[in-house]
């Protein structure tokens, strides 16, 4: 009998159950946006962490959470997969700013809309100050937005540009900045692959491959949360990813140490991302 058959009965077992939950999620969607926000908060946590957990993905922590309550704050971390929001939504629930795009896609774009995703036209100036405006008030209603301001996944080894269009409406609403550093690594603490969504991988290729891939954890790295009130939104994107790149490097240092050629230290930049920021700078201000 062939060895590897019980590991491929193991990943279509754990496929089943992805399909099942996507269904479950379908379900939730029809009455979700009828919810009051702590309802949704703990939804989104608790999906999110049986999704995990059914792909065999585990959540370690370091550094501490600096935001208390119920307040608004934006959330800007490196990008490394579509598991990422997921990820993220298991530690503190957000609503994502994800590209226009994602609307059509099949199923995930209907459960998308009925999540509140906030929708972004990355080619058209006028609906970035729209955007801004919306993001603003949601922060000033206590709703924690999700950014990725890099604008594209990357290995995760290296943190790309931090784009700031999308930083401004933390400032506007005088909510905190709040930068995570977000690594997938093995039981042993070195860095996994298994998770990295770059290049023209299709999204079923990167779900199987999870699927197909031993346990292997996210590491989030709490760095300090920072004012916004008066600040310059280019000062803020350069210091958050300052900050998310000395936890990767901490999380790194923490690893046993593994050897990697040149070309796969390289970050790898890729257009996959659904969730980017605008690369045009908004009405009435200078790029950035």
């Amino acid at each position: 009998m062939d060895e590897r058959l019980p590991n491929v009965l193991i990943s279509l077992f754990r496929g089943g159950r992805l399909a099942l939950h996507l269904v479950y999620a379908a379900l939730l969607a029809i009455y979700y946006p009828h919810l009051n926000q702590t309802k949704r908060r703990r939804i989104l946590k608790n999906w999110s962490r049986q999704l995990l957990s059914i792909l065999n993905i585990g959540i370690r922590t370091e550094g501490e959470w600096s935001v208390r309550g119920e307040g608004g704050c934006l959330v800007v971390a490196n990008h490394v997969s579509w598991l990422d929001v997921f990820v993220l939504n298991t530690i503190y629930p957000s609503r994502f700013i994800a590209k226009a795009e994602v609307r059509n896609w099949p199923l995930i774009g209907w459960l998308c809309k009925r999540s509140n995703t906030i929708f972004i036209e990355r080619a058209m100036r006028q609906d970035a100050a729209s955007i801004n405006r919306r993001v603003s008030f949601l922060l000033e209603q206590g709703i924690c937005v999700g950014l990725f301001p890099e604008g594209t996944t990357t290995d995760g080894r290296q943190v790309g540009h931090f784009h700031s269009a999308l930083i401004q409406p933390a400032i506007d609403a005088g909510a905190m900045l709040c930068p995570i550093a977000l690594r997938y690594q093995d039981e042993k603490g070195n860095q996994s692959n298994a998770a990295t969504f770059t290049g023209d991988m299709a999204l079923s290729q990167s779900i199987w491959r999870i699927l197909r891939s031993p346990r292997f954890d996210a590491l989030l790295v709490f760095t300090p949360a920072q004012a916004t009130a008066g600040e310059n939104r280019r000062v803020l994107a350069r210091a958050a990813q300052e900050a998310i790149s000395q936890g990767l490097q901490a999380g790194m240092r923490q690893a046993p140490k593994q050897e990697t050629t040149s070309a796969v230290s390289q970050s790898l930049l890729s257009t996959q991302s659904a969730y980017a920021p605008f690369p045009f700078p908004l009405p009435g201000q200078p790029p950035k």
